[in-house]
């Protein structure tokens, strides 16, 4: 019988697999005794029959009604109350764990399944990485106007099965391609140019201000000494004027500007936005002297035509700031040397600020600029594009490239005959390649990285599917000219040669990528702000803090790749990547700007490790509370790689306190609430796991007492203690944490099944067991050093296989 793994320290189900004898020893006897008797082959109550329901979960034919058997028994409802012979509750919900085991391990078999060829579609940011590295242009696609945001499973944006083409991907793909290619080969290079706008340029002259003052502003030659007030909250919408943005491409934006910090020492919050095409360009901390003013400098891509643009102080402050009712929306205007008169609302009488406030003294664009790149597209069109001929060998380096494989013989010869008939219908010789090139990348070996041949079965991948395969899990994009090299060689699956390319990767710029984008996926950092926290409770919870708090794990991740240190660091450390506005968070002094910086932790900071950095802690949070049932299942999700079946459809949410009655903690309110038989199961395993964490309020800062809105007396004393499912107990969430190091070949296992599948593109199944098993324990070897278990991976046969 196929041994069902445990964690041992947990006593959780790992994700695995039953064999049919183990559902033949624990899930019929269930069945026979509780369920068939009416609905079975003598009575089908409802209509519904369990007897003949396939038990083929890879094949799913049955999914739904085993659904049905799954939620019925979950929520309590089946078998009757009127029933003599009932299950009991831990009957009840290890059924319902074991048939939710089958239904997701069958659902993980489905998406892993391979065919004799399989396409894993790009991603909206591998596009975009892999048009500035094959054309030299910078694409953004993460608007989803642009192109259509990915399914996710699991946290996971990248699971080929779960990508679908519709005819709205390609729609998408294909006004997304002719805009490409319009920057890449424009009809008319534009020149760039440098517009300025001063403030009261901004504000739309002074004729949107009170005559008599601008009167007076302007007798005295004033004018052009006016600066911009932003108050917190409030937004200065620019139009740019004249010819303008008539390429896309890049473009650099300055701003002067200074920054007041409040009474209580907060920088405003400097926010850019392109904002008719709701796209963030910039956005940082202005703290700099009134008579210091600073210069910021940035680049940004932008697209054709007419862009509104929004310069925002995005500081939290007071709903309702002086004199808002009789200026509207309108900024305050301010001289050079201090407020005017009647705007003294806004300071004390010292002219020190009330509110964090930005002061603008001028924007300027500049642009479109010279691409770096400009020599990479030019070098597919032929010197004499009117000789039809001269077209093939640019255009067969473009697909090639493109394809990321050599072109089959004849392959390139459609695309040259669609040039040739748009080059009939009238159109000019370099409109005619444009629109092959436009066919290139629109077709499915662009947008796919297909594996597998429909000629012959093959277990392996190739050596250009290698290189493909190694390019886009490192560098989330094509291959460069080294690894193309290696592929037209044969060489990039030799051992060494392929452990020499990972380390040259890892070493390269591009791997910041995957030091990014897979901690984001496997941590679930999307959800960071799904649920805004409650700006009464939250003041100080802004989007700027936001940001960081999403930073901060992905550099921690990079900083543990770049130095080869051990996983033990994810989950507690000595240090963590900290600005300014994450160490005030954090309560910790002496961390100054806007930088992300390594920062030693002392031992009375109850931090380290990604387990207690706030974006977990908030992401495991509604925007009021904490939620340790979400930080419980988090927990096991993220970092133990288990997924517990669904609660019940039928459970009562947890009220309020009613104001009347004594202040009671959530741990208490959750500890009557899973008395219920239909969750003492689950809740048992969940619960502990995230009461650990708490001591961390709903935006991840520490706290001694729960502080309640509702009800009376004293705010409870929080209690983060627990005991596993195992037995063991901790106190607090130091112990918490040496409990699990104390077992960390479980996280290493859980780890490498997430490192996989994000670098395969598909879910581990069964058969790929032995093959993470063996990784794991070249891991454990390795003392779990986070680059070494990459080489390992990489070099698997796990890895190099279809």
């Amino acid at each position: 019988m196929v041994k069902i793994h445990r964690l041992v320290s947990l006593g959780l189900l790992l994700a695995g697999s039953l064999s049919a004898q183990d559902f033949a020893e624990e899930v019929l006897p269930f069945l026979q005794q509780h369920c068939l008797r009416c609905h079975g082959e003598e009575v089908q109550e409802a209509e519904f029959r369990i007897d003949q329901l396939s038990r083929d979960f890879l094949r799913g034919d049955d999914k739904a009604a085993w659904l049905e058997v799954l939620d019925r028994v979950s929520s309590g409802e089946m078998p009757p109350e009127e029933e003599m012979d009932r299950p009991s509750a831990a009957e009840s919900a290890r059924l319902v764990q074991l048939l939710s085991k089958c239904l997701l391990e069958g659902e993980a078999g489905r998406l892993a399944a391979r065919g004799p060829v399989s396409y894993h579609r790009l991603t909206r940011k591998e596009y975009a990485n892999t048009i500035r590295d094959l054309l030299g242009v910078d694409f953004d696609a993460s608007d989803p106007s642009v192109l259509i945001e990915e399914d996710r499973w699991r946290g996971m944006d990248r699971i080929g099965s779960a990508l679908s083409l519709s005819p709205a991907h390609l729609e998408k793909y294909l006004a997304a391609g002719e805009a490409i290619l319009d920057e890449a080969y424009p009809a008319r290079a534009t020149a760039s140019s440098l517009l300025r706008r001063s403030a009261i340029d901004l504000v739309g002259g002074a004729k949107n201000y009170s005559p008599r003052s601008m009167a007076r502003l302007a007798e005295s030659g004033d004018l052009d000494r006016i600066r911009i007030d932003l108050w917190p909250g409030q937004t200065l919408r620019i139009e740019p004027e004249g010819a303008w943005l008539r390429q896309a491409g890049r473009y650099r934006i300055r701003a002067q500007l200074s920054g007041l910090l409040s009474p209580e020492g907060r920088a405003p919050q400097l926010v850019i936005m392109a904002s008719s095409i709701d796209r963030l360009l910039h956005a940082s901390e202005i703290a700099t002297a009134e008579d210091e003013p600073i210069i910021i400098d940035f680049e940004a891509h932008l697209p054709l035509g007419a862009l509104q643009f929004a310069l925002r102080n995005a500081s939290p402050g007071p709903s309702l700031l002086p004199r808002i009712r009789r200026q509207g929306t309108k900024p305050f205007l301010s001289m050079a040397e201090g407020r005017i008169p009647w705007q003294l609302a806004l300071t004390n009488k010292a002219n020190a600020p009330l509110y964090p406030l930005l002061i603008l003294d001028w924007v300027e664009w500049e642009g479109p600029l010279a691409r770096d790149a400009d020599g990479l597209a030019a070098s597919y069109l032929p010197e004499d594009l009117v000789d039809r001929s001269a077209a093939r060998p640019g255009l067969t380096r473009f697909a090639e490239k493109a394809f990321r494989r050599p072109l089959r013989s004849g392959e390139i010869d459609s695309y040259l005959e669609l040039a040739a008939a748009e080059l009939q219908q009238g159109s000019d010789p370099r409109s005619a390649i444009k629109t092959s090139m436009l066919a290139i990348l629109c077709s499915q070996d662009f947008l796919f990285l297909r594996e597998g041949s429909t000629e012959q079965k093959t277990e392996r991948l190739s050596d250009w599917e290698l290189a493909s395969r190694l390019s886009y899990f490192l560098w989330s994009s094509m291959p460069d000219a080294e690894l193309f090299a290696l592929a037209r060689e044969a060489r990039l699956s030799k051992a060494g040669v392929l452990q020499g390319q990972v380390e040259r990767m890892l070493a390269h710029p591009a791997a910041a990528r995957f030091a990014e984008d897979f901690p984001r996926q496997w941590l679930q950092l999307h959800r960071v702000g799904m649920f805004p926290p409650d700006r009464e409770l939250y003041p100080e919870y802004d989007a700027a803090l936001e940001r960081s708090m999403i930073s901060e794990p992905m550099a921690f991740f990079s900083r543990v790749l770049e130095q080869n240190l051990s996983l033990r660091e994810f989950i507690n450390s000595d240090w963590s990547m900290l600005d300014e506005g994450l160490a005030r968070h954090y309560g910790i002094e002496g961390v100054s700007g806007p930088e992300l910086r390594s920062v030693v932790l002392g031992k009375e900071i109850e931090r380290g490790g990604l387990l207690t950095q706030a974006a977990i802690l908030s992401l495991t949070s509604d925007g009021n509370r904490q939620r340790p049932v979400h930080r419980g299942v988090w927990l096991m999700q993220s970092i133990f790689g288990e997924y517990p079946p669904p609660p019940p459809a039928i459970v009562e949410p947890i009220e309020p306190i009613p104001i009347d009655e004594e202040k009671t903690s959530f741990r208490s309110q959750l500890e009557a609430h899973r008395s219920d038989k239909n969750c003492m199961a689950c809740h048992r395993r969940i619960d502990p796991l995230g009461l650990a964490f708490e001591n961390y309020d709903a935006i991840g800062r520490w706290r001694e007492k729960e502080v309640l809105q509702m009800g009376a007396g004293e705010h409870p004393a929080v209690d983060a203690s627990g005991t596993l499912a195992d037995g063991r107990s901790f106190a607090d969430v130091r112990e918490f944490k040496s409990l699990l190091l104390a077992n960390m070949n479980d996280f290493n296992a859980a780890f490498i099944e997430k490192l996989a599948s994000y670098a395969l593109r598909r879910p581990m199944h069964l058969e790929d067991r032995a093959a993470l098993a063996e990784i794991a324990g070249k891991s454990v070897a390795q003392d779990y050093r986070l680059a070494d278990l990459i080489q390992a991976l990489v070099l698997s046969d796990l890895f190099q296989r279809r």
